[in-house]
């Protein structure tokens, strides 16, 4: 037999047919009476509060599984508050925190019988506590024209994605938005930041491979004013905390910028991957050093059962945390809320 036309024998669907099919001469009509596949039902889009509970899932299960544990058919004595505070400490809340929790739940419960459910309460509060102070909105003097925005943080804790959403924040409430490719490093950031702005609608200052950062950021600051843009974000190549020469580029970085304007940059974004666990807290302090974070931004909590590191930080250093990332959707990066946040790791049950 020989070879149908499209392709091998047989491979040809109904669909190829009926695009094949002659058409008819005048006068005669055709139907197609072949049942139609049902296309499948959209699936409702999860709010951000479910996101985050779903972000959150790991560490939280981790950490109220072993609550749990600790907790069967026992009264709250000092070796188990001891037990408990260990407990939180591993879960990477930091030494204050958990101190914190397990004081508040022997005023409450000591020498009665306690379940999770009742730590559980108990460290929703007090972690709320410890957070809500550093939970603010980032501010913008937008009387800077532009207002400058560097975004520092170590290899893969996504500077590149976070300042793509928030470029997409601000261009759709309506602000002239510039990013500057600042990670002269990686050929792949300067090819995504520029996928980013054209799909956010900004501009964007780029260089070749190479090309001196500070340099590229004087010069897109110059444009930025130039082109009266509301917000400038700039890039900076990902390094480590311990490479004296990449640090001291990073100083000049800020440098240069204060050359245009003292107050520049005049917000300093540190990007954390929370995967990093107990290595976030060193970052912060040495990234605070040398550049001047004014606040962070923590991504791929959806990927981790060390979240709790958020709390950890935000009682040593204080400083706000502006967004958190639970995804790489463009919708994935939200305001920090202290309650939501501490209420999806403590496992308490959504109201």
């Amino acid at each position: 037999m020989g070879e149908m036309p499209g392709g091998a024998e047989g491979d040809t669907s109904p669909d190829d047919l009926a695009a094949a099919a002659p058409s008819l001469p005048k006068g005669f009509a055709t139907s197609d009476k072949r049942p139609k596949e049902a296309a499948p039902a959209p699936q409702p889009k999860l709010s951000w509060y479910q996101r985050l509970r779903r972000g959150l899932a790991r560490t939280s299960s981790q950490l109220t599984g072993q609550i749990a544990s600790l907790f069967t058919k026992r009264k709250l004595d000092e070796a188990t508050l001891q037990d408990l505070e260990d407990l939180l400490i591993q879960a990477d809340l930091g030494v204050e925190t958990a101190m914190r929790i397990t004081d508040t739940l022997a005023s409450e419960r000591y020498g009665k019988d306690v379940t999770g459910e009742d730590v559980s309460r108990i460290m929703a509060g007090e972690i709320t506590k410890v957070l809500a102070p550093v939970a603010k909105p980032l501010e913008l003097d937008l009387s800077h024209k532009p207002h400058v925005i560097l975004v520092v943080g170590v290899n893969g804790t996504g500077k590149t994605t976070t300042i793509g959403k928030l470029a997409a924040k601000l261009s759709g409430a309506g602000l002239k938005v510039m990013v500057a490719a600042g990670d002269t490093f990686r050929a792949a950031a300067i090819e995504q930041l520029k996928i980013w702005a054209e799909r956010t609608k900004s501009d964007i200052v780029a260089s070749k491979l190479g090309a001196d950062a500070a340099g590229l950021a004087y010069e897109a600051f110059q444009l930025a004013r130039e082109k009266k843009s509301d917000v400038l974000i700039i890039d900076t190549a990902g390094r480590l905390q311990n490479k004296a020469e990449l640090m001291a580029e990073l100083e000049k970085i800020v440098r240069v910028l204060g050359k245009l304007d003292p107050d520049a940059p005049h917000t300093v974004l540190q990007t954390l991957d929370a995967t990093t666990g107990q290595n976030a807290l060193q970052q912060v302090e040495i990234f605070r050093n040398v550049a001047g974070v004014s606040g962070l931004i923590m991504t791929k909590l959806d990927g981790t059962a060390r979240g709790g590191i958020l709390v950890a930080i935000s009682a040593k250093h204080k400083l706000p945390v502006y967004f958190i990332g639970v995804g790489e959707g463009i919708d994935d990066l939200e305001p920090f809320e202290a309650k939501d946040f501490a209420e999806a790791i403590a496992g308490v049950a959504a109201a």
